[in-house]
């Protein structure tokens, strides 16, 4: 009987410590510039909600191709982690690096 119980309760635990997490895209912008351009390569960043937008998207750019001029080609997704009670929300941004000419 006490190793019934505590099965239930190990799988209870299980379950409750358990955590659910799903990818949904947000935003795609797939337009490149028609000519005048290289593309450097591409750009990630994972932000939080309050953290994500172009500049960050573009300062990370810059940061790992200093001639980069702009990001294009813009991808955003939110990853949601659910953990009991507590939704955590986070963004994953991709581009492409360009330096005009």
């Amino acid at each position: 009987m006490k190793k019934k119980i505590l099965a239930g309760l190990a799988a209870a635990a299980a379950i409750a410590f358990s955590a659910c997490t799903s990818v949904v895209p947000v935003q795609g912008n797939n337009q490149l510039p028609a000519n005048g351009y290289k593309i450097l390569g591409r750009v990630t960043t994972k932000t939080s909600s309050t953290q994500s937008g172009y500049t960050k998207l573009l300062a990370e750019a810059q940061k790992q191709y200093p001639g980069a001029d702009d990001v294009v080609n813009i991808l955003v997704d939110k990853k949601t982690t659910i953990f009991l009670i507590f939704v955590f929300q986070t963004y994953e941004m991709s581009a492409l690096a360009v330096d005009y000419d």
